[in-house]
């Protein structure tokens, strides 16, 4: 049984003595019942927009229309924000397009069941008693840890919506279920539906199945069902292109997909540890080696990105650390130059650098010494030490090495402000003004 506040339950109460019962429904309810933990609370009752304005407004709760064609209000009850939405059915056109054509109210828990997604987000618990109500056979599915669809046909509720399959997947991994076969075959034979889709909306589900649970497994399935042409077609020439047996266990595109898994659950990170091998083949195509893959890759990994419609900050710190992911691949560089290396790349960089070092390695399959454990010590000791990681972090300005060399805005004061920074690099104590302005002279 959910826990519920006193003050949602009263407000239950007060609509149960007119004849009205209040349910949770969907995601809360079934996580309460798996013993996750629960986050939004969803409503629902046979109340129509308007009504439940009324009601709200007699029991002293704010309450304003968010949606009046899905019948949705949102609620605050003791500080809480809850959606309610009033029982429907809904009807959809050709196509995946996310959006019904028609959408009628109903009287009925039971007529609204059948328009979700899948089972076991289709139970209702009455906010009073916890009485629950499963029209479509969802408790069943949770006892087995399987997911389908709320109809008997499966690919009815898949060609209504394209993106359920996307959340078909991310379901499957965040709960750890099996996909029901029916549903499963289902999904592959309508993924193409996903093309009518809007890029956002496919962003938004990635994004859920990359910082969630399971994402190898995500990943995968992705591939399988035909959806990843849909998302990021790209990745799909990395399929069953070999690796060096002595340095990779699997292709580039399983190799992908476990690096991915062992970054940090963070959407930028996670997307670099997708793609930071994107450009291998295109970099075999050119000339039959991978040496500048490193190079294709950020730009290949930019047009993916733009195409999801990704903010531009969240797209530079992308490409920026594939662009660089090969530095020292050998662990041949002297602490020096991994120093000025870091300097350079600046302390966020250097740090998605490494992450995405440990989990390129641990993604190749092989038991191996950590670059990366190196790295974390050097940076640290720079931090420790105050090194500038930016020019601005300079203990002179432009304007400084100006007025000391006598010499006008330009590249050269640009050249000399980097060659500052690289010996501070190394010599973080020397990041004195008097030091500097002594030092620039011999970087004339």
């Amino acid at each position: 049984m959910l826990e519920l506040p006193t003050a949602l339950r009263d407000f239950a109460e007060s609509l149960e003595r007119d004849g009205v019962t209040l349910y949770a429904v969907g995601g809360s309810v079934r996580d309460a019942l798996l013993g996750r933990e629960v986050h939004d609370v969803d409503l629902a009752s046979r109340l129509r927009p308007e009504e439940m304005l009324e009601r709200a407004k007699a029991n002293g709760v704010p309450a304003r229309i968010v949606q009046q064609t899905l019948g949705t209000v949102l609620l605050t009850i003791d500080g809480t924000d809850y959606e309610h939405t009033t029982f429907r059915t809904e009807s959809y056109g050709a196509g995946g397009v996310h959006r019904p054509d028609a959408v009628r109210f109903s009287d009925s828990p039971e007529v609204d069941a059948f328009r979700r997604d899948f089972s076991v987000n289709a139970l209702y618990e009455s906010v009073t008693d916890g009485t629950i109500l499963d029209p479509t056979g969802g408790l069943a599915d949770l006892e087995n840890r399987v997911l389908r669809t709320t109809t008997k046909d499966p690919a009815v509720i898949l060609r209504d919506d394209g993106l359920r399959i996307l959340r078909l997947v991310r379901f499957a991994a965040a709960l750890d279920f099996s996909i029901d076969p029916l549903t499963l075959e289902a999904a592959k034979a309508n993924a193409a539906l996903l093309d009518d889709v809007a890029w956002e909306r496919r962003r938004q589900e990635l994004d859920r199945i990359l910082t969630g649970e399971r994402v190898f497994y995500a990943l995968s399935t992705l591939h399988d069902v035909g959806a990843l042409p849909y998302l990021l077609p790209e990745l799909v020439l990395c399929e069953g292109m070999e690796q060096r047996k002595d340095y990779h266990k699997y292709d580039v595109l399983t190799h992908l997909f476990h690096t991915c898994e062992n970054t940090p659950e963070e959407p930028a990170l996670r997307l670099a540890g997708l793609l930071h091998d994107v450009g291998k083949p295109e970099a075999y195509r050119r000339d039959g080696k991978l040496y500048a893959h490193d190079v294709y890759g950020a730009e290949i990994a930019r047009t993916m990105l733009k195409r999801l419609r990704y903010p531009n900050a969240l797209i530079e710190r992308v490409c920026g650390v594939i662009r660089i992911h090969m530095f020292d691949l050998k662990d041949e560089a002297s602490d020096a130059t991994i120093r000025k290396r870091f300097a350079e790349f600046g302390r966020e960089r250097t740090e998605d650098l490494i992450a995405i070092r440990e989990a390129d390695i641990r993604g190749s399959g092989y038991q191996t010494d950590y670059v990366a454990e190196r790295w974390r010590k050097v940076l640290q000791d720079m931090i420790n030490e105050r090194v500038p990681f930016s020019e601005e972090a300079l203990a002179v300005t432009g304007r400084d090495i100006m007025e000391e060399l006598g010499i006008p805005a330009g590249e050269r004061v640009g050249t000399i402000k980097r060659r500052l920074l690289l010996h501070c690099a190394v010599h973080p104590e020397e990041n004195r003004r008097e030091i500097l302005l002594k030092r620039m002279h011999d970087c004339r």
